[in-house]
């Protein structure tokens, strides 16, 4: 689960964790060739200049999408390639950190905070010249709220009321069109995050409503769709896909957005995004100059690529600590066809403090990553300045400890073959993560090694990542454990769908009926608290609490937190890199090529 386009609505299923308020525009000193350069974290965006028409830019990404349907998607390699070609009512800038107007302009809210109402833009028009009207917002969430379509928005659409008897009930909002421009919404109850959950991509009726009515939205637009038969409210449309090789972008000639002085965007013509085998060969496209975009830089690559910059013309940007993380996790399912006796081991808390402590992260930091990345130890990572709580605990590398917690559980190696049994059985699993991502398989490879250690008889096992999206995703949920890492965001509800125990994406045992521990019942507690409060401070503490518990029970193990550092050619204009994934790609439309040559469209 990659970084991707991170516009806000496509944080409702790969967030692990996120800010609570602002924080402000940061950078540190680079690792050689010259000043690191500053990228929005908050700060002021820079002004635009005028761009030229015309001109194409391209970059590459490791994975191919899984799905041409936004509503269906759970994995960034289909956001990834999704989130160009649609729009939402509002959206969060990712440079000041702040809504702002895309399809509707910001909405009216009501004196007690339960009613908010949107009014489209005037001449709005999908690619294909049909008006963008309030009965596609109001299709679109008809599909999200639909229990027989598998989305996993609607897991963030859902409003906590409390009950009672002390429990709480997950209701959506109520909306209705009230003019063709028009939509509004009415919430249960005041809502922290509702400009979040507001967020969401607008479906086009005209286009899918059929296969609605008819039952098959589930298998809607898939990859093998003809990308013609798609339809864009963003800037962009797709006008080729071939699959393990690219996707190639052109601007959509009926987009809404303006530049200041009224003329088109986007600016480029054309984008394309390669397709390629690992990051590797990302590095390798970049140095060839076959893509105009590097990232993220692998850490061996960075001291060459720095020092590189003014002979390749291009510039490396240092983002500083990455919002993301990266864990490894054990399926606790008591559903799912593994093994139970290894499920009961993975259900000790004791078992995951004891990888913990064996998880040699300095090694990772210095062996993979050369320094650019540092331990980490909870959700939230050091970049996320108003919400990390560094006061977690910490279990940190200690073999002894790991060994003694072991013992404790009575997991001992009895016949002397290097391996620890557990009621009799060798303790013996297998660790998958993404075959495409590098890091990944080395993370993965350094972990094997320090549990087996310790005795345990752990496999690591890279495949596809779409393979992997779906062994979490679907019955019968079989894998033993994964390393794997979700991105940041600027909004805590936004990973309840991971944090919730009937979360879809509650990757250890999603879809829970009811939480199987206590842990996970304060954790439903804690996301509900923090979604109604809306003081700052007093959601901070609800935030810090959730740390807490998240880092000493540990259903995700944290490993590391990795610095982002992203390249690009200097040939591009109005270029505003942010700290999140994909630096460049949030304001695109706004980019544009200096060598393009076209007259204004």
């Amino acid at each position: 689960m990659r970084g991707q386009l991170i516009r806000q609505r496509t944080l409702l299923f790969i967030i692990a964790g996120c800010i609570a308020a602002l924080p402000g525009c940061s950078s540190h000193e680079s690792g050689g060739g010259g000043p690191a350069v500053k990228v929005g974290k908050g700060g002021t965006e820079p002004q635009n200049v005028a761009g030229k028409y015309g001109g194409h830019l391209t970059d590459s990404t490791i994975s191919d999408p899984k799905t041409f349907n936004i509503w269906l998607a759970a994995e960034t390699s289909s956001t990834d390639a999704l989130n160009p070609i649609y729009e939402a009512l509002n959206d969060l800038n990712l440079y000041t950190l702040k809504f702002e107007p895309r399809l509707a302009d910001l909405p009216q809210v009501s004196a007690d905070g339960l009613t908010y109402t949107y009014k489209l833009k005037e001449g709005l028009k999908w690619s294909d010249g049909e008006p963008i009207t309030a009965d596609d917002v109001c299709f679109t969430l008809d599909v999200l709220y639909d229990p027989k379509i598998a989305t996993t928005y609607r897991e963030v659409l859902l409003v906590d009321i409390d009950q009672p008897d002390g429990t709480v009930k997950r209701e959506p909002f109520k909306y209705q069109k009230i003019d063709a421009r028009t939509v509004q919404f009415i919430l249960p109850v005041k809502w922290g995050p509702a400009n979040s959950m507001f967020s969401f991509p607008i479906a086009p009726k005209h286009k899918l409503s059929a296969a609605y009515s008819a039952g098959s939205f589930n298998s809607t637009w898939g990859v093998n769709t003809d990308p013609k038969e798609l339809v864009a409210s963003g800037g962009w449309v797709i006008q080729e896909y071939v699959p393990r090789q690219r996707i190639v972008y052109k601007r959509n000639p009926n987009y809404w957005r303006k530049t200041e002085d009224g003329k088109p965007l986007p600016y480029m013509e054309t984008w394309t995004t390669l397709v390629v085998p690992d990051f590797n060969a990302e590095t390798l496209k970049f140095r060839s100059k076959d893509t105009d975009v590097i990232e993220p830089i692998q850490p061996p690559d960075f001291p060459e690529l720095k020092k590189g910059e003014s002979q390749g013309d291009y510039t490396v940007y240092e983002r500083g600590p990455g919002w993301g993380n990266n864990f490894i996790s054990f399926n606790q399912n008591l559903t799912s066809n593994v093994d139970p006796n290894l499920i009961s081991l993975f259900r000790d808390v004791r078992f995951r403090r004891a990888v913990s402590h064996a998880v040699n992260r300095k090694r990772i930091v210095n062996d993979l990553f050369q320094g650019l990345a540092e331990p980490l130890y909870g959700p939230e990572t050091p970049a996320n300045t108003e919400l990390y709580n560094p006061n977690v605990p910490r279990f940190e590398y200690d073999l002894a400890k790991a060994k003694a917690l072991l013992d404790e559980i009575g997991v001992k190696d009895t016949n002397g073959d290097g391996i620890r049994e557990y009621n009799g059985k060798p303790v013996k699993f297998n660790i998958l993560t993404n075959a495409e991502n590098e890091q990944r398989k080395g993370i993965a490879t350094i972990i094997s090694e320090d549990l087996r250690n310790i005795g345990l008889g752990a496999q690591f096992t890279p495949i596809a990542f779409n393979d992997l999206i779906r062994r979490l995703d679907t019955t019968p949920y079989n894998w033993d454990a994964i390393v794997l890492g979700f991105t940041g965001g600027p909004e805590p509800h936004s990973g309840s769908n991971v944090w919730r125990s009937s979360g879809r994406t509650h990757q250890w045992w999603p879809l829970q009926k009811k939480p199987s521990t206590p842990w996970e019942a304060e954790i439903d507690k804690l996301f509900t608290e923090g979604a109604h409060e809306l003081d700052p401070a007093k959601r901070k503490a609800i935030y810090d609490r959730w740390q807490v518990v998240a880092a000493e029970q540990l259903p995700l193990i944290y490993t590391i937190v990795v610095q982002g550092n992203s390249g690009l050619r200097n040939r591009f204009g109005n270029v505003k890199p942010v700290s999140f994934p994909h630096a460049f790609r949030w304001n695109i439309e706004q980019m544009f090529d200096k060598t393009a040559q076209l007259p204004t469209p």
